[in-house]
């Protein structure tokens, strides 16, 4: 199982770190940019972070 862990600064938030995770084999997700923000959003949980766009990362979890 291969998990990937987003993360960012809470849009409209200075200092409210967020996390989501998604697991890549049976998780269907989405990741959308605008100007200010960044959406991760889980599909399968219907789970999603809105951060401000700089500030997403991505790291592997396992």
């Amino acid at each position: 199982m291969t998990k990937l862990s987003y993360s960012g600064l809470k849009y409209g938030e200075a200092d409210v770190q967020i996390t989501i995770m998604v697991d890549i084999q049976n998780d269907w997700c989405e990741i959308t940019h605008t100007n200010q923000v960044s959406q991760v959003m889980n599909k399968t949980t219907g789970e999603y972070i809105q951060v401000n766009r700089n500030t997403l990362k991505c790291e592997i979890v396992s």
